[in-house]
């Protein structure tokens, strides 16, 4: 049976500028394409867990301008069940992208209200029944904090993918039951780059004391993923693709991860799975246009094995 998720998290509209190279200092270059895309993480994770074929539904916040409109509507067209989102006075979350040329992208991230969204409302959201909750850090912590209280006495799987990770982002939180950053944030939490399996292995074990977590999966971008927790201790192999734009690709990996590990209870399968999608995801422009389905997904691990 399909795997209920719901998506306790953020929502926004990408900016994406294409260029040949990001700029130095007080330095201006010309760009070559720019477009609006739907992204955000949580929402990413989300429509990658829905296009995947989960069940999906969402707490988050949109503002009450054009791109809550449209984020909305896109949403819908998705398949994801809009019920608990809600809508304030403010700015929806906006991200500009550079993408250069040579597939390397940075992005700044501007909230808006989605730093709304409130802790004293997700019980309504969690009444209606699920398998896995998809948490980060682009809503407030105490949401993210009672939104795994609550999911711990209800005995669902909570997926948390560390992003964007501060020193001290896992304090207070409950465990979660997958704590999944990728390598920039495993340093910002742990001040360990996971360059090869030994520093991944010690840094998930220092994340895993940190936050109790069931499981640490490391996303490791064309390296693949590091699993560490309930006796399983691997890396777990990338797919080749020819990447076009990496934006998405972890939050893709973690949306499809949530789904997987929901259906299987197999946290290598889950890992081998996400990471299918997000190889996939970096084929195409921009965040949510270029998340697989499931049938893309099926094909490209039957193709590598």
């Amino acid at each position: 049976m399909a795997a209920k998720i719901l998506l306790v998290g953020s929502v926004m509209m990408d900016l994406i500028l294409r260029c040949e190279r990001a700029p130095e200092p007080s330095e201006s270059v010309l760009g070559h394409d720019y477009r609006n895309a739907p992204g955000g993480k949580g929402s990413n994770a989300a429509v990658a867990a829905a296009r995947a074929g989960a069940r999906v539904a969402a707490y988050a916040t949109v503002g009450n301008d054009t791109n809550g409109d449209y984020l909305l509507q896109r949403w819908t067209d998705e398949g994801v069940d809009t019920t608990h989102v809600l809508r304030r006075e403010g700015n929806t979350g906006f991200v500009a992208i550079t993408l250069e040329d040579n597939g390397q992208n940075r992005l700044i991230i501007f909230p808006g209200v989605n730093m709304q969204t409130p802790p004293d409302e997700l019980e309504a959201a969690f009444d209606a029944g699920c398998d896995a909750v998809l948490l980060q850090f682009e809503i407030p912590a105490e949401t993210n904090r009672r939104a795994i209280e609550i999911a711990n006495l209800r005995g669902v799987i909570t997926v948390l993918d560390a992003g964007p990770a501060t020193k001290n982002g896992l304090d207070g939180l409950p465990p979660v039951t997958i704590l999944s950053p990728n390598e920039t944030e495993t340093k910002a939490l742990v001040d360990i780059y996971p360059a090869d399996e030994e520093t991944c292995r010690e840094a998930a074990k220092r994340l895993q004391q940190k936050n109790g977590c069931t499981y640490v999966v490391l996303k490791l971008g064309d390296r693949g993923s590091y699993i560490y927790g309930e006796g399983v201790d691997t890396l777990v192999p990338p797919f080749k693709v020819d990447t076009v734009d990496p934006t998405a690709a972890g939050d893709a990996f973690t949306g499809t991860l949530a789904k997987a590990f929901a259906e299987t209870g197999d946290i290598v399968a889950a890992a081998r799975y996400g990471g299918a999608a997000g190889a996939l995801t970096c084929t195409k422009l921009g965040a949510q246009p270029s998340l697989p389905t499931a049938s893309e997904i099926d094909a490209l691990m039957a193709e590598q094995g």
